[in-house]
């Protein structure tokens, strides 16, 4: 074995420079806890009558944690996020109504996706999953701008509280840029 592959051995999984303190993941784990709570609330008091709502909840979700663990990155910028979601609910709500297989719908939802995510600068990758669930939720045309007021409820609540979260925790920086 060569020195190089046992150094390799001997490596942690998990680069120790970029652990946080305990203390510090016990309180970013309790708002994160804090701030689930409060949408999975928002999105049983949005259920009523609307059988889909809890479909459009898992990339928002997704968006709040990317947020929270990353808020330097571009795609984490609040104005961003909210554009990437503005766009795939449009697109995955609109494309759901048509009368085609949902395979079909996929692939024509992701390469549309993917081109207006760089067209627009807008990319977010947890929103690139929305016109899939829309997709399998499939909407009936008078649901729809329902579905897509849902949506943006969660994205707005999910951006406020990964704000509200990294104010919390001291990262007054966030968001250092809006677009």
């Amino acid at each position: 074995m060569t020195e190089e592959s046992r150094q390799g051995l001997s490596r942690p999984l998990i680069d120790s420079t970029t652990r946080m303190p305990m203390r510090k993941i016990l309180l970013l784990v309790a708002f994160q806890t804090v701030a689930l709570a409060v949408i999975l609330a928002v999105s049983g008091a949005l259920e009523g009558g609307l059988s889909f709502v809890h479909t459009l909840l898992v990339p928002p979700l997704v968006t709040f944690m990317l947020i929270v663990a990353q808020p330097e990155l571009p795609g984490s910028r609040p104005l961003r996020v909210l554009s990437a979601y503005a766009v795939t609910g449009i697109l995955g709500i609109g494309l759901s109504v048509l009368p085609l297989p949902g395979t079909v719908l996929g692939v024509v939802a992701g390469a549309i996706t993917l081109f207006l995510f760089y067209a627009l600068g807008v990319f977010h990758a947890p929103a690139f999953a929305v016109p899939f669930a829309a997709i399998m939720a499939g909407y009936v045309f008078s649901d729809a701008p329902a579905a897509f007021g849902v949506l943006m409820i969660y994205t707005v609540l999910v951006i406020g509280l990964a704000i509200a979260t990294n104010r919390m925790l001291g990262y007054h920086s966030y968001p250092a840029k809006w677009w």
